[in-house]
């Protein structure tokens, strides 16, 4: 679990739901960028209908935040992910990947 510091708040996570910044998709999840000057905040988004067990859906967020904690924490700005179906089907080094990629395409 990432700490409170570099988690998005609801309030924040509504505020990139609703604002019009592009999301970049990639193979498991969607992502919004807000580039921010001070700090990295990350959330994520699962919904039901991804899965309707919570198991399935927390081992996505463990899996998520990992790799967050691998490949994106030093970066600023808040990055809010949205979850794919695919995701569930994913491993560790799937996201760890994602991970690299997302990267990239924000540079």
């Amino acid at each position: 679990m990432l700490p409170r510091e570099h988690r998005l708040t609801r309030k924040e996570i509504t505020e990139l739901k609703e604002s019009k910044l592009k999301v970049i998709q990639g193979q498991f999840f969607g992502l919004i960028f807000q580039p921010h000057l001070e700090e990295g905040k990350f959330g994520l988004i699962i919904s039901n209908k991804i899965s309707p067990k919570a198991v399935e859906r927390n081992r996505v967020k463990r899996w998520l935040f990992f790799a967050i904690e691998q490949k994106l924490l030093d970066q600023k700005g808040k990055f809010l992910f949205l979850a794919k179906k695919k995701s569930l089907t994913g491993t560790q080094e799937d996201f760890l990947k994602e991970m690299e990629e997302f990267k990239k395409r924000l540079v």
